[in-house]
């Protein structure tokens, strides 16, 4: 998602097990990473952890597992979509692919 600062991004999702806080150093396996290897694989620390509510975001010390959240300082590491974590052993979730067709057709 953008931020309000140009230039930014805010990864978001779901805290699938344990916790994610601020300050906190994560493992980033992007969409092209593979097991073994290094390409697309990043570790860095997350800046904030933040909560949106509607329009209004709310900076949040930590989110436990079940919450869905935006993460900043990671925008130089993930372009679409990756697997965050702490584990050094973590196996990545599998990218989905989206089949999109119109909802709309236009008679002619």
């Amino acid at each position: 998602l953008p931020s309000a600062d140009r230039g930014r991004f805010y990864a978001f999702g779901r805290v699938f097990s344990g916790r994610v806080a601020a300050n906190q150093t994560v493992r980033i396996m992007g969409s092209n990473y593979r097991v073994g290897k290094t390409d697309d694989y990043f570790e860095k620390s997350i800046q904030r952890t933040l909560l949106q509510m509607g329009k209004h975001m709310e900076y949040l010390p930590d989110a436990p597992c079940g919450n869905i959240c935006m993460l900043s300082g990671l925008d130089n590491c993930l372009v679409k979509s990756g697997t965050i974590s702490t584990l050094p052993s973590a196996f990545p979730f599998k990218t989905m692919k989206f089949s999109v067709s119109p909802v709309v057709k236009v008679a002619g």
